[in-house]
């Protein structure tokens, strides 16, 4: 055989074996990220709390803790975790947030944790979860104002949510992404060590949505942010290798509200802000929280 029918036979090998994995393999790496879960409860903190499932559609039931405020209850509280990672992450943090009158609703997002679904899709379909939260939690503690935080991922469904829901008053977001193609393509390049092409990775989303039934090129938190005029407070770290720093310029440039911040977490990888911020990440966190005009702010 020559080498140029060996040359052939490989680049068609290649060839092959590139439109398996772009068609077949990749879209799901994006769509199940993986079931992490954690065995923690607000239990084991002191705190008394609610372990329920609710109903979002589409079968899909969420798997939430609801942590009532210590005292007298002032606004009520919703917290996204990131791809790949459960609730239980953040119950180190209910602890402060209960005692500054927070009711807390934490869950495993959808195709996460201990909650149904079989696929993500970025706050395509996540953001209405948040409505039906919202809808739980007004029943459950009414009249009080309600707001949001969100990680990553869960920050990028937060503004999400914050464009599509007038209910939520304020949001705490960090270390997010201004639209999902552009992140997916950033997240390809880094972990395959190669330059790929915009195409290519549009290819992979394009197939992610038609398995998930979703437009991956409508996920895009810079254009939400443009009709977000609730109370800001971004969070972002300089050296983030996951998602940069710019992302975060980009986003709180375009917020529509004139009550927002961003705060740069000097040093800061995706996921070590609380160790590498210290106390002044600390206080601007809880800062923002501790605000009293909350009940004051239409959505």
């Amino acid at each position: 055989m020559s080498a140029l029918i060996i040359a052939v036979v490989l680049l068609v090998v290649m060839l092959v074996l590139g439109y398996v994995l772009t068609t077949y393999v990749l879209p799901y790496t994006i769509l199940q990220p993986g079931l992490r879960t954690g065995d923690a409860t607000p239990g084991e903190y002191g705190l008394p709390y609610e372990h329920f499932q609710f109903h979002v559609g589409d079968s899909i039931d969420l798997d939430a803790f609801y942590v009532p405020a210590a005292g007298v209850a002032r606004v009520n509280f919703i917290m996204l975790h990131g791809v790949g990672s459960c609730k239980e992450v953040y119950l180190s943090s209910v602890a402060e947030l209960v005692a500054l009158g927070y009711n807390v609703l934490l869950w495993d997002q959808r195709a996460h944790g201990k909650s149904g679904g079989k696929y993500l899709t970025y706050g395509y379909y996540e953001k209405h979860d948040v409505s039906k939260a919202i809808d739980w939690l007004e029943d459950k503690a009414p009249g009080l104002p309600t707001g949001i935080y969100g990680n990553s991922m869960g920050g990028a469904v937060a503004l999400q949510s914050l464009a599509h829901d007038p209910r939520l008053r304020f949001g705490l977001i960090e270390s997010t992404f201004t639209d999902l193609p552009a992140v997916a393509n950033a997240y390809g390049r880094r972990m395959s060590g190669l330059p790929l092409p915009g195409w290519l990775t549009d290819y992979v989303l394009t197939r992610a949505g038609k398995i998930a039934g979703f437009d991956p090129f409508s996920v895009r938190p810079l254009a939400a942010a443009r009709n977000i005029t609730q109370p800001v407070m971004h969070i972002h770290g300089d050296a983030d290798a996951n998602i940069d720093v710019s992302h975060a310029h980009a986003l709180f440039g375009a917020l529509a509200s004139e009550d927002k911040q961003l705060y740069i977490v000097a040093g800061g990888d995706h996921a070590d802000l609380w160790d590498v911020g210290g106390e002044g990440y600390r206080e601007v966190w809880f800062g923002f929280l501790r605000r009293e005009d909350f009940n004051n702010l239409s959505g």
